[in-house]
């Protein structure tokens, strides 16, 4: 277990973008209507967001980033540092951060990083950026978490499609000199991969036309 203890750092402010299009668990016609029900009392999600194919989370997390810089007053060239949370990224390469960069518009100096997590990748990638960010070098940083996760399932899986959405956001933090910080307690538990691990597609079994 880590204990974390980060100095000097604020949250200024959040953001979040979904798609448009919602899709009902109480509509899912995969499941009877008594398991429909059990689904939405045992896990508490009615419905969710879908992203249309066109749409990555880069797309999303960009919207929120625009729409919070907008409302926090910042300059572009003042942020030092942007990461981004996610494991559906656009391409194998390059890393979605710097295209997001470039897309933002902040200036070339500034440092980015692509991390690979899921549900803990938003805590995962605060601890990251505000280390950063505790001594004062860097000023301030965004925090951008989104996924597409649609799409790393299908919707006849019906142990998978209710549960997962599609999402992007964007965290503001800043170097604050003598501020409280934040307090992290993490932990890692690899031994449980096989209930999550999509096997094929990266580079240990790749992809064929018979597995495609």
């Amino acid at each position: 277990m880590a204990f974390i203890d980060i100095p000097n750092v604020v949250v200024k402010g959040f953001s979040a973008c979904v798609p448009p299009d919602i899709d009902e668990n109480i509509n899912y016609s995969l499941l009877t209507e008594e398991e429909r029900a059990k689904v939405i009392s045992s896990i508490g999600v009615e419905r969710k967001r879908v992203a249309k194919d066109n749409v990555s989370a880069s797309d999303l997390c960009y919207k929120a980033a625009e729409k919070l810089i907008e409302e926090l007053h910042w300059d572009k060239n003042d942020i030092g540092c942007l990461i981004f949370v996610s494991q559906t990224p656009d391409y194998i390469l390059p890393a979605t951060s710097c295209l997001l960069q470039h897309r933002l518009g902040l200036n070339s100096e500034c440092y980015t990083l692509d991390i690979s997590l899921g549900c803990s990748g938003w805590v995962y990638g605060l601890s990251v950026l505000s280390s950063l960010l505790s001594h004062g070098n860097i000023k301030k940083g965004l925090l951008l978490v989104g996924d597409i996760t649609t799409r790393l399932g299908c919707r006849e899986d019906t142990s998978y499609w209710p549960l997962f959405g599609d999402a992007g956001t964007a965290t503001a933090v800043e170097y604050v000199e003598g501020a409280s910080g934040m307090y992290f307690h993490t932990a890692t538990d690899g031994s449980g991969a096989e209930a999550i691990i999509i096997p094929d597609g990266a580079y240990r079994n790749g992809i064929s036309k018979e597995k495609s």
